[in-house]
């Protein structure tokens, strides 16, 4: 990964993959809503708007931020070792406030 902050933030949610602080795909981040465990949600910039909506009432009901990227499926697919990733649960505070920051940093770049 380089240094630009869009790879940053590619970086750091693969980083929570790997540290099993995350859970992608749509039904999985739904799960994790429902079960309490999710502190923040991203979610991919080409996703239908039938998903956009599923995800963002979700959020709001749960009362859990969610933020969309300028990053697409496939993008965030690569950087986590799936597929197609239309959004990812973040599980872990810390984790969270660092995707957003990173996250923050690559929309201002933009």
């Amino acid at each position: 990964m380089g240094n630009s902050p869009k790879e940053k933030l590619l970086g750091m949610l693969g980083l929570c993959i790997r540290a099993r602080r995350a859970v992608c795909g749509t039904v999985n981040v739904c799960e994790a809503l429902k079960a309490g465990k999710t502190v923040l949600v991203v979610t991919a910039s080409d996703n239908s708007a039938a998903t956009e909506k599923r995800l963002f009432d979700r959020a709001s009901f749960y009362g859990v931020k969610i933020i969309k990227t300028n990053l697409t499926s496939a993008e965030i697919g690569a950087a986590t070792g799936k597929s197609l990733v239309a959004a990812m649960a973040i599980n872990d505070a810390q984790m969270a406030s660092a995707v957003e920051k990173k996250a923050e940093d690559a929309s201002a770049e933009e």
